[in-house]
């Protein structure tokens, strides 16, 4: 394990938890804007955080099947990445693309190894992907739920997938997982969201420190 492995904190939504997470250098940060998540945030609010820090942070703004005005609104509260958690088309991530030009992250549900192979038809359009945890309850979102896919999948495929844009790794990650899913499959960034919360939707700053640490031991 080393310093290099990026960190993705997602589902914040409180002023001391970017806070905290600017402090320790932390390279991506989630907003949900997602009606329904435990983890939702409103734009209002966003905005008022990401105001007082000086355009020193990586604010990922989520989304599932957002039309281009929710998109806007988030860009308006100062999000620099576009995360597109949903049914997006590869035609519609381009076109988010083109009409945002801000980078995006394309959220790749798993569950067996032929879903990785999804990431094919969107490797032009999109700038990251971030493997996560298929959701096979049909009315739930795919993520946030705490729960881990196979990595071996991962771990097989490594050469395949290093061939594509750059993945990060999501999905169920927690202090006591964490080495072990850095160690099979290789991944040089990760996500976490519900792994450093004990209750849904409240971060915990003694769950980000002792992640943090797991990850830069």
């Amino acid at each position: 394990m080393n310093y290099q492995t990026k960190i993705k904190f997602c589902g914040l939504t409180s002023y001391d938890d970017v806070a905290f997470a600017n402090k320790n250098n932390i390279y991506m940060i989630g907003f949900i804007f997602v009606k329904g998540s435990s983890r939702f945030i409103k734009f209002s609010k966003a905005k008022e955080i990401i105001s007082k820090f000086e355009n020193d942070l990586n604010i990922v703004g989520v989304f599932v099947d957002a039309d281009d005005e929710w998109i806007d609104l988030a860009l308006d509260a100062g999000v620099n990445y576009i995360q597109l958690h949903g049914e997006e088309s590869p035609e519609r991530c381009e076109e988010i693309k083109n009409l945002f030009k801000k980078p995006i992250i394309k959220a790749i549900p798993i569950e067996k190894e032929k879903d990785l192979k999804n990431i094919e038809a969107y490797n032009d359009v999109c700038d990251y992907f971030l493997l996560d945890k298929k959701n096979k309850n049909k009315s739930g979102f795919n993520g946030g739920t705490g729960e881990n896919f196979d990595w071996q999948i991962i771990s097989k495929n490594k050469e395949w997938l290093n061939e594509y844009k750059p993945w990060i790794l999501s999905g169920g990650l927690n202090i006591n997982n964490i080495k072990e899913a850095i160690r099979l499959t290789g991944t040089k960034a990760i996500d976490v969201s519900s792994g450093i919360e004990y209750n849904p939707g409240i971060k915990s700053i003694e769950l980000m420190e002792l992640f943090i640490k797991k990850v830069r031991n």
